[in-house]
């Protein structure tokens, strides 16, 4: 067996493996999928191992890079996601060893931690490669309407109609940003991302409310029991004075879309004097559990049990 990186070329083999050893699972596995993820990401291009005998991939590990940033720092992660290995060639350790080397060659590039959202299952496994558990993720929940609409995808395809992410961005130039927060690490926000996670994503379709100048609100409408889910996925105010806006917005949707229940991560790029953005409550740590590794950066105090960390639900998602 041999380890080597995945090339363009391997990608629909690459398709074949995940398929054969996840099947098509939460998320569909398409090459549409696996280009965007991995070769269009803002971030760079993942590093992508293969396990391969007699010239056929027996296993596939990738790490998608992710940086966050505070003020001028810019620390420069990875997520562990796609594995597979065929299952005929399962219980031969080539999960951990692919998985390894990833860590190592990250290491020497200087990439400063690797971090994931394992289930109860693969965080055992995690767990005893040298990840540690930081905690579920905080975030915030408050209740929806008092007459939830029920969940169909005709209705949510609907709604997000009039909220579409191409709408929403063409009001900005190339190079609009928000400031960046110099108490917190965060996802930067701009349109190169946001086209890329929002609008461009081939597995999911999201909402926006954006004023240019004041705030922005990108979402997603998610099934929980019968009804629905408003999951702010990013949050933010470009100035003192948008939290008002937001909030206007914020009411609208509600009566507009009418969900149960609305989650939010914490964010430090929204302005509020108060520790309840919108009038949420929390944080609660109630999101999905993250696990670390130290790479590079053998000091993660900023980010050990989110203490300066605050990631979006947009990118903490399941990728």
């Amino acid at each position: 067996m041999q380890v080597v990186e995945a090339t363009s070329s391997d990608i629909p083999e690459i398709i074949t493996v995940l398929k054969s050893s996840l099947g098509e699972g939460l998320l569909p596995k398409s090459a549409e999928y696996f280009i965007w993820k991995h070769i269009q990401n803002p971030f760079g291009g993942s590093k992508i191992l293969l396990a391969k005998e007699n010239s056929q991939i027996i296993g596939v590990r990738a790490f998608m890079y992710w940086n966050w940033v505070c003020g001028n720092d810019v620390i420069k992660t990875v997520r562990a996601v796609d594995t597979a290995t065929l299952p005929t060639h399962q219980g031969k350790g080539i999960f951990k060893k692919l998985t390894l080397q990833a860590v190592d060659e990250c290491t020497k590039e200087g990439t400063e931690f690797v971090f994931n959202s394992p289930n109860k299952i693969s965080i055992i496994g995690y767990l005893k490669m040298g990840w540690y558990d930081n905690g579920k993720m905080p975030i915030y929940i408050n209740a929806g309407s008092l007459f939830p609409r029920m969940y169909s995808e005709k209705s949510v395809n609907n709604l997000l109609s009039m909220y579409t992410m191409q709408s929403a961005l063409d009001q900005f130039n190339a190079n609009w940003e928000v400031q960046h927060s110099t108490t917190h690490f965060h996802t930067g926000i701009n349109k190169a991302f946001l086209k890329w996670r929002y609008q461009d994503c081939p597995v999911a379709n999201y909402g926006a409310v954006i004023e240019l100048g004041g705030f922005g609100i990108v979402f997603r409408l998610k099934k929980v029991n019968k009804f629905i889910e408003l999951r702010i996925c990013e949050l933010w105010t470009e100035q003192e004075g948008g939290e008002k806006q937001a909030k206007q917005a914020y009411k609208k949707l509600i009566r507009n879309i009418r969900p149960a229940v609305v989650t939010c991560g914490v964010s430090p790029l929204f302005y509020h004097k108060k520790n309840n953005p919108l009038g949420f409550f929390g944080p609660f740590k109630k999101g999905p559990t993250i696990t670390l590794k130290t790479l590079a950066n053998q000091q993660l105090n900023s980010f050990n049990h989110f203490k300066k960390w605050n990631p979006s639900m947009g990118s903490i998602e399941l990728f």
